[in-house]
């Protein structure tokens, strides 16, 4: 009888143990692809940075924060074969700012200015660490032109990196 007072996870240690370890690794996994691939942007920018025969840098594809929106909520797919890689410059609005778990700055920003807004939005992350000073002048509700690489979707969340902020 008390073997039935004891909960599932108690009565299943081995399959507890299997479970927590399952979790650890994604965990992990999540976090270490990541860093990964923030430190693979950094190389190649580095590397690209270094070339005395650098081609000219495109100017950023400017597109409306409603139309970049838009796009992804219409077919992440077809969204990410026409921005995912690529320098794009947009104006929303302000609806955070703050920096993540690592220390790393960003903008959560709305297409428009409804205070009410609860659909998909961007996250404009910082490379620089230089960049708190600018941001600290920001307010949530003004409206701010960023520029940054696009990097894709995820629940909900359009994310751009090595933002700057144009204006």
């Amino acid at each position: 009888m008390e073997e039935k007072k004891k909960n599932w996870f108690m009565r299943h240690k081995i399959i507890t143990g299997i479970l927590v370890f399952i979790v650890l690794v994604g965990v992990l996994g999540a976090a270490g692809s990541k860093s990964g691939n923030s430190g693979s942007n950094n190389q190649s920018s580095s590397a690209s940075n270094s070339a005395p025969t650098q081609a000219v840098q495109q100017p950023p594809t400017v597109v409306v924060a409603t139309a970049l929106v838009g796009d992804y909520d219409k077919n992440k797919l077809s969204a990410q074969d026409k921005y995912t890689g690529k320098t794009v410059q947009t104006t929303a609005y302000i609806d955070n700012i703050s920096d993540d778990i690592t220390g790393n700055y960003y903008l959560s920003l709305h297409p428009t200015n409804d205070q009410y807004y609860a659909g998909t939005s961007i996250s404009c992350y910082f490379a620089d660490k230089s960049a708190k000073s600018e941001l600290t002048s920001l307010q949530n509700g003004q409206s701010v032109t960023v520029q940054g690489t696009m990097a894709d979707m995820s629940l909900g969340i359009v994310v751009m990196n090595d933002c700057k902020v144009v204006k």
